[in-house]
């Protein structure tokens, strides 16, 4: 079977190696100069290169840590159990939480019970939502669907400064909208994976530094070794009929790809577009499309001293949200101007306010904001920043968005659809990404792993 893979990010890159596993001869073709996707860096005319944004992912991410292993990367920062440094923005607490070597839910006590801002009648009704979670079933949490998360915490006993001081950190880093519109299906599923399946499954998994240095070279090894062809700056306009129940992919230049098989692995306005100049209308892939998105914005900031608590730091209820010493998270050694100087960055989700905003206000704010949170920062001396913006990193994972993700097969048979967007039942992660390749590769041949 000869296959087409349509766009080169984690969903890509997996459903080509599976394919190529399964006996295909597969062709992948990617608009941009390197593989990746959203996982990658960028020229910094002072700091050499920054990546996009601050990737993390936990020890529940199972398929994309079966993916690195594939390929052959290993994460900068890899914690056995979570740990992190919560800094209280109402009382300038900073405090360094560790999870216990006991089974879950159990391990996360010593963390829960020492969060900094959250009353103590408040954190043990907390254990409220660990219990509705280990009782959900997937009808509840087919119906938890259309409901807002933060309703659905209001109803397991959760108030405003429980939401704001303990769950919006994990779950606006992970789901990229406010808990306000958020569905409560998919921040249930978050919390259920990392809070229950295992003792190690919220523990943080931070990316080598310079994702595309991390991902590209790696993936085209492997998927030369495997015979995958792939074809960059090469991208899809065209979605034809090829001969004898075929497939042909033409690109904006005007080269073509015939094959038996076509997975399209780009974004779904990309992929509505390809089957519409097929000539066909899919309505789960329109509602797909349709679904807004929702942007991150990084801050880098280079300082001639560190200046957080610890490598990993949340910011609960404050605009900082989550924050990364890149130096103590392993990046190699950086200089301006002869003088060493210490990266960190500043991860915000949800950041629908900031995409307009002039890049200077933004660093003087964050910077003065981190100024006021700590006090290693006011010794700190700015030697320089850069903001780094996705406007549509994510869907919008809204209350009702479950139902407009589709499944592999579209309404033309031996064209499929992956992406994070898609059914994965996680949010738009890198392990939705993976996996939804995967799920592809198996809808194509029908064999098992």
């Amino acid at each position: 079977m000869d296959a087409v893979v349509v766009g080169g990010g984690l969903a890509g890159i997996n459903a080509a190696l599976e394919l190529a596993d399964r006996g295909a001869q597969v062709t992948l073709v990617e608009r941009a100069p390197v593989l990746g996707g959203l996982c990658r860096s960028v020229p910094d005319e002072v700091a050499g290169r920054v990546d996009t944004g601050q990737h993390v992912y936990l020890g529940c991410c199972t398929a994309l840590e079966e993916f690195l292993g594939r390929i052959g990367v290993e994460p900068a920062w890899r914690q056995r159990r979570l740990e992190l440094v919560v800094a209280n923005s109402r009382t300038g607490v900073s405090r360094r939480l560790r999870a216990a070597p006991l089974p879950a839910p159990a391990h996360l006590l010593p963390v829960l019970f020492r969060w900094p801002g959250v009353p103590t009648r408040q954190l043990v009704q907390s254990a409220a939502v660990a219990a509705a979670l280990k009782s959900l079933s997937p009808r509840d949490q087919s119906l938890l669907d259309v409901v807002p998360a933060r309703s659905w915490l209001y109803s397991l006993g959760q108030d405003d400064c429980a939401i704001s001081q303990l769950w919006d950190p994990f779950l606006i880093s992970a789901c990229n909208v406010s808990l306000a519109r958020c569905s409560a299906s998919l921040a249930a599923y978050v919390l259920r994976e990392g809070l229950l399946g295992g003792s190690d499954a919220g523990a943080l998994r931070i990316p080598a530094t310079d994702l595309t240095e991390w991902l590209d070279p790696p993936s085209r090894r492997q998927l030369a070794a495997r015979g995958v062809e792939v074809k960059l700056r090469w991208r899809a306009a065209e979605l034809l009929a090829g001969r004898a129940r075929r497939h042909l992919v033409r690109s904006a230049h005007g080269q073509e790809v015939e094959a038996d098989l076509v997975v399209l692995a780009a974004a779904a306005s990309a992929a509505k577009r390809l089957l519409a100049s097929r000539g066909v209308a899919d309505p789960t892939l329109d509602a797909a499309a349709a679904l807004p998105s929702s942007p991150i914005v990084n801050l880098h900031l280079f300082t001639d001293r560190p200046f957080l608590p610890g490598p990993v730091v949340a910011a609960p209820d404050s605009p900082l949200q989550w924050l990364f010493d890149r130096s103590a998270l392993g990046e190699k050694e950086r200089s301006l101007d002869g003088e060493p100087v210490f990266h960190s960055a500043v991860s915000l989700s949800a950041a629908d306010d900031l995409i307009g905003v002039a890049e200077s206000a933004i660093t003087d704010r964050l910077w003065r904001l981190c100024q006021d949170l700590f006090p290693a920062a006011r010794r700190a001396r700015l030697r320089h920043s850069r903001v780094t913006r996705e406007a549509a990193a994510t869907f919008a994972a809204l209350p009702g968005s479950a139902s407009a993700r589709p499944e592999p097969a579209t309404s033309v048979e031996g064209v499929l659809l992956a992406g994070n967007w898609t059914d994965t039942g996680w949010p738009a992660t890198m392990e939705g990404a993976v996996r939804s390749g995967r799920v592809a590769a198996l809808a194509a041949t029908g064999k098992p792993s």
